[in-house]
């Protein structure tokens, strides 16, 4: 017989990329009252929003010159960090305008509906984050080949920090069987490397690597190098989800029991999320 925890966790519903109440991704873990939007939140949504979009734009500026931009995994990883960064503020700033003018909250609700496609990217760009600083500064960073240093440490130090703050500010849950993504993302991004030296691609400095612990002229300790890395990012996914219940324990035991957002209109709600996410465990 299953235990409660398998049952809750474990269930196929989890898989999916589905809450019954969208509004946890508008809300901090800390604001008690869940009914409104929080300016306060809005701010810190808004400088997050603000530092990733404006390092990422310089990153890809900096790297245009070579061409050779999109094969990093650390530039997928900050790219995703950036997108889920200004999803997750234009939803908060459009509840927030929606709570002051009421003809807004039809754009509101239009804009919660992005819900799935933050949720997604903010799990998979967190572990992403943590893994490419941990194996970049341990593995390959070379102080020679580093020509801005500020952007290289923004994309490869700055992201963890930025991403870890999150993971303690935010509000919405981390599912145990999303990490899902974040393996889809590890054999995809392995599976194009593979093709790419298979292409004839090179990296910037001309060598048939991209990185050079992921050579493909030495199959063995790559396919080693690669299954490594996804086995660090489903730790890492783990480590999350029990950060996000220890964070949600806290909060419930020093900050007091939350005023919770009850969603009124039933038709809304069912355009949320279908019937079988109803009993949905945050």
């Amino acid at each position: 017989m299953l235990t409660p925890f398998w049952r809750d966790h474990f269930a196929l519903k989890n898989f999916y990329l589905l809450h019954d109440d969208p509004n946890v991704f508008i809300t901090s873990q800390w604001q008690r009252n869940k009914t409104e939007p929080n300016i306060k939140y809005l701010i810190y949504r808004t400088i997050v929003m603000l530092i990733f979009f404006i390092t990422w734009i310089i990153s890809i500026i900096e790297g245009s010159g070579s061409g050779k931009y999109p094969i990093y995994l650390t530039n997928w990883g900050y790219t995703g960090c950036t997108i889920q960064a200004l999803i997750g503020f234009l939803m908060l700033f459009m509840a927030v305008l929606a709570s002051k003018y009421k003809s807004m909250y039809s754009t509101k609700e239009k804009a919660l509906k992005l819900y799935p496609v933050y949720w997604l990217l903010n799990t998979v760009a967190t572990p992403t984050a943590f893994a490419i600083t941990t194996i970049y500064w341990s593995v390959i960073y070379n102080p020679k080949k580093v020509t801005t240093p500020a952007i290289n440490y923004f994309v490869h130090g700055n992201n963890t920090v930025m991403m870890f703050l999150d993971l303690w500010i935010v509000g919405h849950p981390i599912r145990l069987l999303h990490v899902i993504y974040t393996v889809i993302l590890g054999f995809t991004y392995t599976i194009f490397t593979l093709i790419y030296y298979s292409a004839g691609g090179t990296n910037k400095d001309g060598f048939t690597f991209i990185y050079k612990i992921v050579d493909w002229t030495k199959p063995g300790p790559t396919v080693g190098t690669c299954f490594g890395v996804i086995v660090f990012l489903i730790i890492l996914h783990l480590l999350m989800f029990l950060f996000s219940s220890w964070r949600r324990s806290l909060q419930e035991k020093y900050c007091g029991k939350e005023v919770n957002v009850t969603i009124k209109d039933s038709k809304q709600q069912a355009a949320y999320v279908n019937e079988a996410m109803s009993n949905d465990i945050v």
